[in-house]
């Protein structure tokens, strides 16, 4: 990582075959930002639709300060990785390019960065762009490894944050460092984020001060239902395996039986099975970081 600039925020935003999505949501941080300074880091995830050269523009204008092309898609936690170890700023904003941000954002949501000095990674009100004013952003991990909506009206701690839009401080990252990669491609990056921060002594915050707006899902929306379904679970047993308790990974347990009977009756027991294959084959790098996170160490390096 490159010297740190106070005051500064890296924005990162990852990209894969998004360019109308990108597009708006460059647009939006440029009529929406009175926060200075700030920096655009954009990582193209291997994009066929023309993305590239028009990222390459834009970068040539001096709109975005630094690319990142990758000749594949790499998932999202490296992807972002990538960005994170070439950020220059005092705050990380990690920024899907399916957003649109509203006035003063980035602005506010520094703001109340800086006036919780214990906390480690701050979420914004996050609704989708066609509920904008459902309260949406921030939640916790039930028994069966399930992500709920709080639905918080004010500032409030929280177990997670949504990972389409946070604000990491630097500190976080000298601590902790990076994704996991093992939860690549997709989904619970920011839950195991989040857990490591917690487990280094930061909290997580949810402000509503700050809002940005999200066409939910329109990545993943490319790709089939069994593809999400095994994914999604697959990573959710992950997150359970590595950071739940004795007592609540039986009780997770239990309630993956019930899934399975459940998922069995709609004729998906076996793409639930398939998840399970995965985290056993990557067992042992499972139990290592288990046992390496009780221990205290939850630092994870960038490759």
């Amino acid at each position: 990582m490159k010297p740190v600039k106070k005051g500064l925020v890296s924005i990162v935003i990852l990209n894969w075959d998004g360019l109308n999505d990108i597009k708006g949501c460059i647009k939006s941080i440029q009529e929406k930002t009175a926060y200075k300074p700030y920096e655009m880091i954009v990582v193209d995830n291997g994009s066929k639709d023309g993305s590239v050269p028009w990222l390459k523009k834009m970068e040539k204008k001096g709109i975005i300060n630094k690319l990142v092309i990758n000749k594949k898609n790499v998932g999202f936690g490296p992807g972002n990785n990538q960005g994170i170890a070439i950020a220059s700023g005092e705050y990380v904003f990690l920024l899907n390019n399916d957003t649109f941000v509203t006035k003063n954002w980035l602005k506010k949501i520094v703001k109340v960065a800086e006036s919780y000095p214990e906390v480690g990674i701050v979420g914004p009100h996050f609704p989708t762009i066609d509920t904008p004013d459902i309260i949406y952003g921030a939640g916790y991990i039930d028994d069966a490894g399930r992500a709920y909506n709080l639905f918080n009206i004010n500032d409030s701690y929280t177990e997670q944050i949504s990972g389409g839009a946070f604000l990491i401080k630097r500190e976080v990252i000298d601590k902790i460092g990076f994704f996991d990669k093992g939860f690549a491609p997709i989904y619970f990056e920011e839950t195991d984020y989040c857990g490591r921060a917690r487990k280094a002594g930061f909290k997580i915050l949810f402000t509503p001060k700050s809002k940005i707006l999200h066409n939910e899902s329109a990545s993943t929306k490319k790709q089939t239902s069994k593809w999400r379904f095994v994914t999604i679970n697959k990573n959710r047993q992950r997150y359970m395996l590595i950071h739940f308790q004795k007592g609540r990974l039986l009780k997770g347990f239990v309630w993956e039986m019930l899934r399975f009977g459940k998922d069995l009756s709609k004729m998906r027991g076996h793409w639930l099975i398939e998840s399970w294959l995965i985290n056993l084959y990557h067992f042992p790098e499972i139990v290592k970081k288990r046992v390496d996170y009780k221990k205290g160490n939850v630092w994870m390096g960038a490759d």
